[in-house]
Protein backbone atom coordinates (compact mmCIF):
# COMPACT_ATOMS: atom_id res chain seq x y z
CA UNK A 1 0.00 0.00 0.00
CA UNK A 2 1.28 3.46 -0.92
CA UNK A 3 1.82 5.28 2.38
CA UNK A 4 3.41 8.51 1.16
CA UNK A 5 0.54 10.38 2.87
CA UNK A 6 2.24 9.67 6.20
CA UNK A 7 4.98 12.16 5.27
CA UNK A 8 2.52 15.08 5.30
CA UNK A 9 3.00 17.73 8.00
CA UNK A 10 -0.65 17.33 9.06
CA UNK A 11 -0.30 13.57 9.67
CA UNK A 12 0.55 12.26 13.14
CA UNK A 13 0.38 8.98 15.05
CA UNK A 14 -0.07 7.60 18.54
CA UNK A 15 0.96 4.22 19.95
CA UNK A 16 0.13 2.07 22.94
CA UNK A 17 2.46 0.04 25.16
CA UNK A 18 2.11 -2.97 22.85
CA UNK A 19 3.38 -0.99 19.86
CA UNK A 20 0.00 -0.74 18.16
CA UNK A 21 -0.05 2.53 16.20
CA UNK A 22 -2.94 4.65 14.95
CA UNK A 23 -2.29 7.23 12.23
CA UNK A 24 -4.43 10.33 11.87
CA UNK A 25 -4.63 13.55 9.92
CA UNK A 26 -5.22 16.73 11.90
CA UNK A 27 -6.17 19.79 9.84
CA UNK A 28 -6.43 22.85 12.09
CA UNK A 29 -9.12 25.42 11.49
CA UNK A 30 -7.95 28.45 9.52
CA UNK A 31 -9.56 30.68 12.14
CA UNK A 32 -8.65 30.47 15.84
CA UNK A 33 -7.80 26.73 16.02
CA UNK A 34 -7.26 26.89 19.79
CA UNK A 35 -10.89 27.93 20.30
CA UNK A 36 -12.45 26.16 17.29
CA UNK A 37 -14.65 23.07 17.72
CA UNK A 38 -13.32 19.66 16.74
CA UNK A 39 -14.86 17.47 14.03
CA UNK A 40 -13.78 13.83 14.43
CA UNK A 41 -14.44 11.68 11.34
CA UNK A 42 -14.59 7.89 11.69
CA UNK A 43 -14.53 5.92 8.46
CA UNK A 44 -16.33 2.71 7.62
CA UNK A 45 -15.21 -0.89 7.12
CA UNK A 46 -12.39 -1.31 4.63
CA UNK A 47 -11.85 2.42 4.08
CA UNK A 48 -8.31 2.34 5.40
CA UNK A 49 -5.94 3.40 2.61
CA UNK A 50 -5.50 7.04 3.69
CA UNK A 51 -7.32 9.66 5.78
CA UNK A 52 -9.69 12.12 4.16
CA UNK A 53 -8.35 15.52 3.08
CA UNK A 54 -11.55 17.21 4.22
CA UNK A 55 -10.97 20.57 5.92
CA UNK A 56 -13.04 23.40 7.36
CA UNK A 57 -12.34 27.09 7.95
CA UNK A 58 -13.92 27.24 11.43
CA UNK A 59 -13.47 23.64 12.62
CA UNK A 60 -10.47 21.51 13.48
CA UNK A 61 -10.78 18.20 11.62
CA UNK A 62 -9.34 14.90 12.89
CA UNK A 63 -9.41 11.90 10.55
CA UNK A 64 -7.89 8.74 12.10
CA UNK A 65 -7.35 5.37 10.44
CA UNK A 66 -8.64 2.08 11.88
CA UNK A 67 -6.67 -0.47 9.86
CA UNK A 68 -6.81 -3.16 12.52
CA UNK A 69 -8.97 -6.27 12.82
CA UNK A 70 -9.63 -8.98 10.25
CA UNK A 71 -7.73 -8.29 7.04
CA UNK A 72 -6.75 -4.87 8.43
CA UNK A 73 -10.16 -3.62 7.31
CA UNK A 74 -11.25 -2.18 10.63
CA UNK A 75 -11.95 -3.13 14.24
CA UNK A 76 -15.16 -1.12 14.70
CA UNK A 77 -13.16 1.55 16.54
CA UNK A 78 -13.29 -0.88 19.47
CA UNK A 79 -10.34 -3.26 19.47
CA UNK A 80 -9.10 -6.70 18.57
CA UNK A 81 -10.38 -9.87 20.21
CA UNK A 82 -12.27 -7.72 22.70
CA UNK A 83 -9.24 -5.82 24.03
CA UNK A 84 -10.57 -2.25 23.41
CA UNK A 85 -7.15 -1.19 22.15
CA UNK A 86 -8.52 0.76 19.18
CA UNK A 87 -10.86 2.75 21.40
CA UNK A 88 -7.95 3.54 23.71
CA UNK A 89 -5.82 4.70 20.77
CA UNK A 90 -8.66 6.91 19.54
CA UNK A 91 -8.72 8.58 22.94
CA UNK A 92 -4.98 9.22 22.57
CA UNK A 93 -5.58 10.70 19.10
CA UNK A 94 -8.05 13.24 20.46
CA UNK A 95 -5.83 14.09 23.44
CA UNK A 96 -2.77 14.57 21.23
CA UNK A 97 -4.76 16.68 18.78
CA UNK A 98 -5.97 18.97 21.56
CA UNK A 99 -2.39 19.39 22.75
CA UNK A 100 -1.16 20.26 19.24
CA UNK A 101 -4.02 22.72 18.80
CA UNK A 102 -3.60 24.16 22.29
CA UNK A 103 -7.37 23.74 22.58
CA UNK A 104 -9.41 25.20 25.39
CA UNK A 105 -10.56 22.65 27.97
CA UNK A 106 -14.19 23.30 27.04
CA UNK A 107 -13.76 22.99 23.26
CA UNK A 108 -16.74 21.25 21.60
CA UNK A 109 -16.18 17.84 20.00
CA UNK A 110 -18.59 16.39 17.42
CA UNK A 111 -18.19 13.01 15.75
CA UNK A 112 -19.25 11.74 12.33
CA UNK A 113 -19.24 8.02 11.57
CA UNK A 114 -20.72 5.91 8.78
CA UNK A 115 -21.51 2.18 9.02
CA UNK A 116 -18.62 0.78 11.11
CA UNK A 117 -17.78 4.39 11.87
CA UNK A 118 -21.33 4.93 13.10
CA UNK A 119 -20.88 2.15 15.62
CA UNK A 120 -17.54 3.67 16.60
CA UNK A 121 -19.01 7.15 16.97
CA UNK A 122 -21.80 5.98 19.29
CA UNK A 123 -19.40 3.77 21.27
CA UNK A 124 -16.68 6.37 21.73
CA UNK A 125 -18.79 9.53 21.87
CA UNK A 126 -19.55 9.40 25.62
CA UNK A 127 -15.96 8.47 26.51
CA UNK A 128 -14.58 11.38 24.48
CA UNK A 129 -17.10 13.84 25.87
CA UNK A 130 -18.68 14.48 22.47
CA UNK A 131 -21.41 17.09 22.28
CA UNK A 132 -22.99 15.38 19.26
CA UNK A 133 -22.66 12.15 17.30
CA UNK A 134 -23.83 11.73 13.70
CA UNK A 135 -24.20 8.02 12.89
CA UNK A 136 -24.99 7.24 9.25
CA UNK A 137 -26.29 3.71 8.51
CA UNK A 138 -24.70 2.55 11.79
CA UNK A 139 -24.31 -0.96 13.07
CA UNK A 140 -25.86 -1.21 16.52
CA UNK A 141 -26.00 -4.97 17.06
CA UNK A 142 -23.07 -6.97 15.69
CA UNK A 143 -23.02 -10.73 16.35
CA UNK A 144 -26.46 -12.32 16.21
CA UNK A 145 -27.84 -9.83 13.70
CA UNK A 146 -28.94 -10.68 10.17
CA UNK A 147 -26.16 -8.40 8.92
CA UNK A 148 -23.65 -10.57 10.77
CA UNK A 149 -24.97 -13.78 9.26
CA UNK A 150 -24.92 -12.27 5.75
CA UNK A 151 -21.13 -12.10 5.76
CA UNK A 152 -19.82 -9.90 8.57
CA UNK A 153 -19.49 -12.44 11.39
CA UNK A 154 -15.74 -13.01 10.88
CA UNK A 155 -15.05 -9.29 11.11
CA UNK A 156 -17.23 -8.83 14.18
CA UNK A 157 -15.61 -11.76 15.98
CA UNK A 158 -12.15 -10.34 15.26
CA UNK A 159 -13.12 -7.09 16.99
CA UNK A 160 -15.28 -8.43 19.83
CA UNK A 161 -13.85 -11.88 20.46
CA UNK A 162 -15.93 -15.03 20.18
CA UNK A 163 -17.51 -14.58 23.63
CA UNK A 164 -18.17 -10.84 23.66
CA UNK A 165 -19.49 -8.67 26.43
CA UNK A 166 -23.08 -8.06 25.32
CA UNK A 167 -22.74 -4.38 26.22
CA UNK A 168 -20.32 -3.90 23.31
CA UNK A 169 -21.97 -6.38 20.96
CA UNK A 170 -25.23 -4.42 21.21
CA UNK A 171 -25.03 -0.65 21.67
CA UNK A 172 -28.59 -0.60 23.01
CA UNK A 173 -27.16 -2.25 26.12
CA UNK A 174 -24.08 -0.03 26.09
CA UNK A 175 -25.99 3.24 25.99
CA UNK A 176 -28.22 2.19 28.90
CA UNK A 177 -25.11 1.66 31.02
CA UNK A 178 -23.42 5.02 30.38
CA UNK A 179 -23.14 7.32 33.37
CA UNK A 180 -23.23 11.06 32.84
CA UNK A 181 -24.31 13.26 29.97
CA UNK A 182 -24.81 11.68 26.56
CA UNK A 183 -24.27 13.34 23.17
CA UNK A 184 -27.10 14.53 20.98
CA UNK A 185 -27.51 11.65 18.51
CA UNK A 186 -28.14 12.24 14.81
CA UNK A 187 -29.19 8.97 13.15
CA UNK A 188 -29.52 8.60 9.37
CA UNK A 189 -30.58 5.43 7.56
CA UNK A 190 -31.80 4.27 4.15
CA UNK A 191 -35.38 3.02 4.05
CA UNK A 192 -34.40 -0.14 2.18
CA UNK A 193 -31.06 -1.74 2.94
CA UNK A 194 -29.98 -5.29 3.66
CA UNK A 195 -32.58 -7.66 5.06
CA UNK A 196 -33.76 -6.62 8.56
CA UNK A 197 -31.04 -3.96 8.77
CA UNK A 198 -33.23 -0.91 9.43
CA UNK A 199 -35.28 -2.69 12.11
CA UNK A 200 -32.40 -4.42 13.88
CA UNK A 201 -29.93 -1.56 13.73
CA UNK A 202 -30.98 2.12 13.60
CA UNK A 203 -34.59 1.70 14.67
CA UNK A 204 -33.68 -0.49 17.63
CA UNK A 205 -31.37 2.27 18.81
CA UNK A 206 -34.03 4.94 18.33
CA UNK A 207 -36.39 2.81 20.45
CA UNK A 208 -33.78 2.76 23.19
CA UNK A 209 -33.35 6.54 22.99
CA UNK A 210 -37.13 6.85 23.31
CA UNK A 211 -37.10 4.51 26.29
CA UNK A 212 -34.41 6.63 27.95
CA UNK A 213 -36.28 9.82 27.02
CA UNK A 214 -33.22 11.20 25.23
CA UNK A 215 -33.25 13.78 22.48
CA UNK A 216 -32.23 12.80 18.94
CA UNK A 217 -32.44 13.71 15.27
CA UNK A 218 -33.68 10.95 12.94
CA UNK A 219 -33.67 10.90 9.13
CA UNK A 220 -34.88 7.96 7.06
CA UNK A 221 -33.82 8.48 3.45
CA UNK A 222 -36.37 7.04 0.96
CA UNK A 223 -33.79 5.07 -1.01
CA UNK A 224 -32.23 1.62 -1.18
CA UNK A 225 -28.67 0.77 -0.19
CA UNK A 226 -26.07 1.40 2.46
CA UNK A 227 -24.99 4.88 1.47
CA UNK A 228 -23.23 7.99 2.71
CA UNK A 229 -26.41 10.02 2.66
CA UNK A 230 -25.11 13.46 3.64
CA UNK A 231 -21.76 15.04 2.93
CA UNK A 232 -19.47 16.08 5.75
CA UNK A 233 -20.28 19.75 5.28
CA UNK A 234 -24.01 19.01 5.41
CA UNK A 235 -23.51 17.16 8.69
CA UNK A 236 -21.42 20.03 10.04
CA UNK A 237 -24.30 22.38 9.19
CA UNK A 238 -26.67 20.16 11.20
CA UNK A 239 -24.38 20.39 14.21
CA UNK A 240 -24.29 24.16 13.89
CA UNK A 241 -28.06 24.35 13.51
CA UNK A 242 -29.08 22.18 16.46
CA UNK A 243 -26.31 22.70 19.01
CA UNK A 244 -26.87 26.13 20.55
CA UNK A 245 -23.22 26.58 21.49
CA UNK A 246 -22.29 26.31 17.80
CA UNK A 247 -24.90 28.71 16.44
CA UNK A 248 -22.30 31.47 16.17
CA UNK A 249 -20.54 29.48 13.43
CA UNK A 250 -23.49 29.44 11.06
CA UNK A 251 -22.88 31.23 7.82
CA UNK A 252 -24.96 34.34 7.25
Amino acid sequence: MDEDWKENDFVHCVSNDDGKTMWFRLKPARENPGQAPIYLILHGHGTTSRPTLYAEAKWNVIAPIDNFGEGNKGSWWLGEDGDHSTSELLNKVVSKSKKILNSNNDVILCIYGSSMGGYGAILNGPKLGAKAVYANVPQIKLLGSTYSELGMKTYFEAALGKNPNNKFNDLNNFIKDVDGELPLFFICENRFGQRNYLRQQAMSFVSTLDELELNYHLEIVPTSGHNKNLGLREVRALFEKFIPELNYLKEE
